[in-house]
């Protein structure tokens, strides 16, 4: 099972880590304790403070209710994310409503659900643009 001890103490440590921060692998506690992702802001811009591009699905096909890309459209795009980029990026619900100035602002009692996505790289950007919008 373990070709040595030392394997086994690592595996162990390892669990041990991620369990005191409630995460169950690797991938849940980067996404968890991402250090350019802010969820206490209460704008788009200061949430995704560490991301060079912000794309937010703005038709009303891409909203959480619809059948096009609801949760289970929005886990294909992940999934397509996952495979096909190369850098940091993110996807997430966040329900907004937009002022007057064009920005995005939290709004948890009135606005529309939207899904976000958030590209470190520009290239990834352009690639994932090319694809889903």
């Amino acid at each position: 099972m373990f070709k040595s001890i030392k394997e086994y103490w690592n595996r162990y440590r390892e669990k041990r880590f991620l369990r005191r921060h409630s995460c169950s692998n690797w991938r849940e506690y980067n996404r968890r304790y991402d250090t350019d992702f802010n969820n206490r802001a209460t704008e788009i811009n200061s949430i995704y403070h560490g991301y060079s591009h912000v794309y937010q699905f703005t038709d009303h096909k891409h909203t959480i209710y619809d059948w096009d890309l609801g949760y289970d459209g929005a886990y294909v795009v992940e999934r397509w994310c996952e495979q096909n980029l190369c850098g940091k990026f993110r996807l997430d619900f966040h329900r907004v409503i937009e002022d007057s100035c064009g920005k995005w602002s939290i709004n948890e009692l009135g606005g529309g659900d939207y899904i976000f996505a958030a590209f470190k790289d520009p290239q990834d950007f352009t690639h994932f643009m090319l694809r889903w919008s």
